[in-house]
């Protein structure tokens, strides 16, 4: 029984489809970067949110001791924000 081999010929892309390929897998190594960027710019902006929800508490809480206190100190009454003059309330 002779023994036949099958001899395949071996098959390149052509420079126009090699170029293709490598112009996508650029591409796409260029949009995994910026996708890593986008997602640090994210976790960064949810920090500062944090931040600045922590800070409004704060400054809430400020005002509602500080409002307590002149109104322990001057009983019920009308403030003029830009003079500071109060006005005794009835």
């Amino acid at each position: 029984m002779p023994i036949i081999q099958e001899v395949t010929e071996q098959k390149f892309l052509t420079e126009e489809e090699k170029t293709t390929l490598k112009d996508i897998q650029t591409k796409s190594q260029s949009l995994v970067v910026e996708l890593g960027e986008i997602s640090m710019i994210k976790i960064q902006i949810e920090n500062r949110y944090e931040i600045a929800k922590s800070y409004l508490t704060e400054i809430s809480n400020q005002e509602k001791e500080f409002t307590k206190t002149l109104f322990d100190k001057y009983g019920k009454f009308s403030l003029d924000p830009e003079t500071g003059e109060i006005i005794k309330s009835n």
